[in-house]
């Protein structure tokens, strides 16, 4: 998109510093038992590596609120769903949490308060969410090579693939490394009510099942990779980019699905990060001032403007540290978590014209 090393330092390889300091400096490497490293069924360091990823993502979900409401072009493309839809969220959210009390829903036999549903309905969204962006950019990449790479029937093959190898790193994950979920109470339960399914036969059929799915699919998808008419240099930003998401799914199998997660999760927020100063300034920085807004001002000056936003929000974030249990702090939370993940789906269609020129 930039360059090669932009490329490989800011989208591609980005959560790599994040990785190397969880499990090397923190020692979060996967390896702990049902009782932790301390005995009491914690992790020390745990606690500052879901700090710092939780930052990361709360700086970068804003940029999206960014151009939605400093942009007037953009705001006018949903006007009312842009005002309405945040209106009702927040306040369906602030009812669910005030009104609970000790209403419980049950749940493949877990009892699990109506805020939990919420909370699962986020974090399935946000997976979903956030491997969908890699596929996004993954096809920035074979539009920009061209050969054949661009056509939606591939593009159809880099998704089934991406979810099938998802799928495949949640099976190994759940057969293989049951034990990082050892401090999380409501996963430890859910675990060992499934346990005699997942290491029974069963769970060897399923985890037969998808890796021979994702074989098949991955020897087509190949096929068709090596036939597209291209030189070698013209591949290597994608092959550069596809080969980071397969270490992020490994870092699963690896370390456990948490240290995954968090890694994940790092790199989507710090890629969105880059990608929207890119893709800012290429849209931004031939405007009129006349036409400007709030966004367009910052965004065509991504060296200048970028530091300052990203301090900013990481202030922010640390200065509100203190109150994430209390109930305006978990609306807020999880009302721009939802937000982010529903205007991304507006805004981010690379097969749309306006979209598509900038990149």
């Amino acid at each position: 998109m930039v360059g090669p090393c932009f490329d490989s330092a800011c989208i591609a390889w980005a959560w790599v510093p994040f990785y190397l300091f969880v499990v090397f400096v923190l020692g979060l490497d996967g390896s702990w038992s049902i009782g932790g490293r301390d005995g009491n069924g914690t992790e020390p360091g745990l606690g500052l590596a879901m700090l710092l990823a939780l930052g990361v993502s709360y700086v970068h979900r804003h940029y999206t609120f960014l151009l939605v409401y400093g942009d007037r072009e953009t705001f006018r493309q949903r006007l009312r769903a842009y005002t309405v839809v945040p209106a009702l969220l927040f306040v369906a959210l602030a009812l669910i949490l005030r009104v609970q009390g000790e209403l419980r829903l049950e749940l493949f036999g877990l009892k699990l308060r109506p805020w939990m549903l919420v909370l699962i309905v986020t974090g399935t969204w946000n997976m979903w969410h956030t491997i969908m962006q890699r596929h996004g950019i993954a096809r920035i990449y074979a539009a920009k090579a061209r050969g054949g790479l661009e056509t939606r029937a591939h593009g159809r093959r880099d998704l089934r693939l991406l979810w099938s190898a998802v799928a495949l790193t949640a099976v190994l994950t759940t057969m293989f490394r049951p034990s990082t979920f050892a401090g999380i109470g409501n996963a430890r339960k859910l675990l060992e009510t499934v346990d005699p399914l997942i290491h029974g036969w069963l769970g060897w059929a399923v985890l037969a099942l998808v890796a021979s799915v994702t074989l098949n699919l991955g020897l087509s998808w190949l096929g068709h990779e090596r036939a597209a008419t291209l030189e070698l240099r013209e591949r290597i930003p994608r092959i550069n980019f596809l080969s980071s998401t397969a270490a992020l799914l490994a870092v699963f199998v690896a370390h456990g699905p948490i240290v995954g997660y968090l890694c994940f999760g790092v790199a989507h927020a710090v890629e969105y990060v880059f990608f929207f100063h890119v893709f800012g300034r290429r849209k931004f920085a031939a405007r009129a001032d006349a036409q400007r807004g709030v966004a367009a001002r910052m965004l065509a000056r991504p060296l200048v403007w970028g530091p300052i936003i990203a301090l900013a929000l990481s202030g922010l974030f640390f200065a509100l540290v203190d109150h994430r249990s209390s109930e305006p702090y978990l609306v807020y939370y999880t009302a721009t978590s939802l937000l982010h993940f529903l205007y991304d789906g507006w805004i981010w269609k690379v097969r749309k014209p306006d979209v598509a020129k900038h990149l």
